[in-house]
């Protein structure tokens, strides 16, 4: 049994997300010292900032990319086989 917090969000899928957001701002902050470092003529230092801004950037893309599908290949908690939201209204399913 998946353990849930009382959000309904399983752990794993907590972390990814904390994972990504994480990844985001590191990836932001980095781009800021990059520019810092090329307003002082340090074109080294702001190579590195660049790598690093790059490295966050695939990170979070991972990231994402785990989330869309679950985390382990199957669709995200909340989401049907069919790809509408547990919680959603299917509507009229009379023709269906």
């Amino acid at each position: 049994m998946e353990a849930r917090n009382h959000t309904g969000v399983r752990g794993d899928e907590r972390n990814l997300a904390r994972m990504l957001n994480n990844a985001l701002r590191e990836a932001d902050a980095c781009g800021g010292y990059a520019l810092d470092a090329e307003a002082a003529g340090n074109e080294r230092l702001a190579g590195f900032f660049r790598n690093v801004q790059e490295t966050y950037t695939s990170v979070a893309g991972r990231a994402e990319e785990m989330l869309g599908d679950g985390g382990e290949g199957r669709p995200p908690a909340g989401v049907r086989q069919d790809g509408a939201a547990a919680g959603e209204d299917p509507g009229d399913v009379s023709d269906r």
